[in-house]
């Protein structure tokens, strides 16, 4: 199996690496194409609309009001009928395109990780070794922002797709290969698969204990301190702290991040208080 067998079986198994072109101007273009088609049969169905309900003959003012005698009545309302044939073919080519290109643009660039992959897989003898000969040759090599991928990669936040990126090829560098054997299909050759699932499971992980451990090192840090500016220091810098790993480890809106960011400042603030409340009396 080589060549486009070879990728297609590699972009099959795995929709993140299934990356290929948008044709995004090219889409547009054809859609203005489309667009002044319709407008010219637009202004040739209103003359001759207007025409026959002008018209000295009685019959043909009836073409406004009559589905049938447009249809069917003579050449002048055929020639109507049939400009709303043609457009009634070109909206529905036009509608088609329309959607298309809605979904089209739905579509996410690829992982900057999984795009890497992909051409030094491609380039690799050891890996794939795909070298395509025709015009298409190039389409992954150079830099284009209308590359999309069939599927992107889930994650909870910046530090997920570090995780994805960076951190398991350490891992299996160090580790993972002595324990993991490449694919045995033909397009996995020296090539090992991480399950994603995995990976944003080890950084839930590494979330949910820091969400944990933060607040108590926090409050535990502040108790130990009795000097009032020092204090508002370590709140000052507790609350940076909080406030960079809410946005490296979620995707929360920036207005969820003020809010949790203000409560766990005030929380501190309280502490302070009461703690100053207590050893002063």
């Amino acid at each position: 199996m080589e060549g486009y067998a070879k990728l297609a079986s590699l972009m099959g198994a795995y929709p993140e690496i299934a990356i290929v072109r948008r044709f995004g101007v090219l889409g547009v273009q054809n859609l203005l194409y489309y667009q002044a088609e319709l407008v010219r049969l637009e202004q040739e169905f209103k003359v001759c609309s207007l025409e026959n309900e002008t018209s000295q003959d009685p019959d043909r003012t009836k073409f406004s009001k009559d589905w049938f005698m447009l249809a069917h009545y003579n050449e002048c309302s055929e020639q109507q009928w049939a400009i709303m044939l043609r457009i009634r073919e070109k909206l529905k080519e036009y509608g088609d395109a329309l959607i298309q290109q809605g979904l089209l643009q739905q579509l996410q660039p690829p992982n900057p990780g999984d795009l890497e992959f992909l051409q030094r897989w491609m380039k690799r003898p050891e890996m794939g070794s795909v070298y395509l000969l025709g015009r298409d040759s190039d389409v992954w090599e150079e830099p284009s922002r209308d590359l999309i991928a069939l599927r992107n990669r889930q994650n909870d936040g910046l530090y997920s797709s570090c995780v994805a990126e960076s951190l398991v090829r350490t891992y299996h560098r160090l580790v993972g290969r002595h324990f993991r054997e490449p694919g045995d299909v033909n397009y996995m050759a020296n090539t090992v698969y991480y399950s994603q699932q995995g990976l944003l499971l080890i950084a839930s992980l590494v979330a949910m204990s820091l969400s944990s451990l933060l607040p108590v090192a926090a409050i535990c840090t502040l108790y130990s301190v009795s000097s009032i500016r020092v204090r508002l220091g370590m709140v000052a810098a507790f609350t940076v702290v909080f406030t960079v790993c809410l946005g490296l480890f979620t995707k929360a809106r920036a207005i969820d991040i003020f809010a949790a960011t203000t409560a766990f400042a005030a929380v501190q603030v309280v502490f302070i208080g009461t703690s100053g409340s207590i050893s002063g009396g």
